[in-house]
């Protein structure tokens, strides 16, 4: 029996994620990879106005202030959300460019869209 050789063509040039876009999209990929900091985001996004405060955030979560306090920092951290204080309390709204960055990287036919590699029988 014949031995068969397949290797994967490598995508064109173009539709490789640089080394800077992939530092920015794995920052931003971490920040959002807690269920939590995913639903305040939604939150926050579908809040009137679209912008919420901590004392309203707080009413959707069964957890400590410290720990919503560090979700909530971590995505300001990455620049998803932004913070304004007004008195006592902490008003987030989201920053819509991180996002669409993420966008493009996970839209159809972006540089980390699910397409199928085509084959050649050449060898490496």
């Amino acid at each position: 029996m014949a031995s068969e050789k397949l290797t994967l063509l490598m995508a064109a040039p173009a539709a490789v994620v640089d080394p800077g876009d992939a530092e920015t999209a794995a920052k931003l990929f971490k920040a959002l990879s807690d269920p939590v900091r995913i639903r305040l985001l939604s939150l926050v996004r579908h809040s009137p106005g679209g912008e919420a405060c901590f004392c309203d955030l707080a009413e959707e979560f069964d957890m400590p202030q410290p720990s919503l306090s560090h979700h909530l920092r971590v995505l300001v951290s990455a620049g998803i959300l932004v913070r304004e204080r007004r008195g006592t309390w902490s008003w987030y709204t989201v920053v819509p460019e991180p996002l669409e960055i993420l966008g493009t990287l996970l839209r159809a036919g972006g540089p980390l869209a699910d397409r199928p590699a085509r084959l050649t029988d050449a060898g490496c």
